[in-house]
C-alpha cells in the first residue's frame, strides 16, 4: 500500500461518516416532526400546514443521503449472489469491474438527469411552503456527486 492511498481512503470514510451523521440527524428530526404532528392533530385538533410537505422533503433527502453511505460500503442492492455462483478468479474480477463501471455510469446519469430536473422545477413553488420545488430533486445531483467522489477515492485506494 502506498502513502497516497491513505488520504484517499480517508476521503471515502469521511464522506461515509458525514452521510451517516446527516442521515441520523434527518431521521431524528423526521421522527420529532411526526410526533409533533400527531400530537397536534389528536390532542389539539389542528394540523400544522407543513405537516405533509416538510416531512416528505426530509424523507427524500434522508433516503438519498443514506444511499451515499450504502454505495460507499458496497451494500447498495448487494445480494452476494456473485460470490455464491462464480468461483474466485479472473471472471469474478471482471464481473466486479463491470459492476463498478455500471455504478459509476449510473451515478453520472443520476447526476445529469437530477440536475436537469432540478433546474427545470426550481422556478416552481411547493403548494404550502412556497419553497422551490427543485429542492426535492436537488437530492439527486448532490448525493450522486458525493457517492461518485467517495467511490472514486475508494477505487483509487485499491
Amino acid at each position: 500500500m502506498s502513502d497516497t492511498s491513505v488520504p484517499q481512503s480517508r476521503v471515502a470514510n469521511a464522506i461515509d461518516r458525514l452521510a451517516r451523521a446527516v442521515g441520523a440527524a434527518g431521521i431524528a428530526v423526521f421522527a420529532c416532526m411526526i410526533v409533533y404532528v400527531v400530537i397536534c392533530r389528536y390532542v389539539f385538533s389542528f394540523t400544522p400546514r407543513w405537516s405533509e410537505e416538510i416531512p416528505r422533503l426530509l424523507l427524500i433527502w434522508v433516503t438519498f443521503v443514506g444511499a451515499v453511505s450504502a454505495f460507499i460500503r458496497g451494500t447498495h442492492l448487494c445480494a452476494g449472489l456473485t460470490d455464491l455462483m462464480v468461483a474466485p478468479g479472473r471472471f469474478r474480477r471482471v464481473l466486479s469491474a463491470l459492476a463498478h463501471l455500471a455504478t459509476f455510469l449510473f451515478l453520472v446519469v443520476v447526476f445529469w438527469s437530477g440536475w436537469k430536473i432540478t433546474v427545470l422545477t426550481w422556478s416552481h413553488e411547493t403548494t404550502v411552503m412556497s419553497w422551490p420545488a427543485g429542492l426535492v430533486y436537488l437530492a439527486l445531483p448532490v448525493t450522486a456527486v458525493f457517492a461518485f467522489v467517495a467511490l472514486a477515492f475508494a477505487e483509487l485506494r485499491k
